[in-house]
């Protein structure tokens, strides 16, 4: 197997490593922000309201709760 070897490890990490950084760096220039920046934006769950009917968990931004459809106060 060739992908296993440490040749190709040897030879290719490098080059994954340098494709990585100017990857980001080219992020960066697009979007102004972070790499930390663009996973927080990624990520974010946001806040959660508990649905006062069903009692589960659904985004503040919603105005009917995504469980069960009835309005959220």
């Amino acid at each position: 197997m060739w992908f296993g070897s440490f040749f190709f490890w040897i030879v290719f990490f490098p080059v994954i490593l340098i494709a990585g950084i100017f990857l980001f760096f080219i992020i960066y220039a697009a979007t102004g922000m972070s790499f930390l920046d663009f996973l927080g934006v990624m990520f974010d769950s946001g806040t959660k309201l508990t649905c006062w009917h069903c009692g589960r968990e659904t985004p503040c931004d919603r105005k009917h709760c995504k469980h069960c459809g009835k309005e959220l106060q």
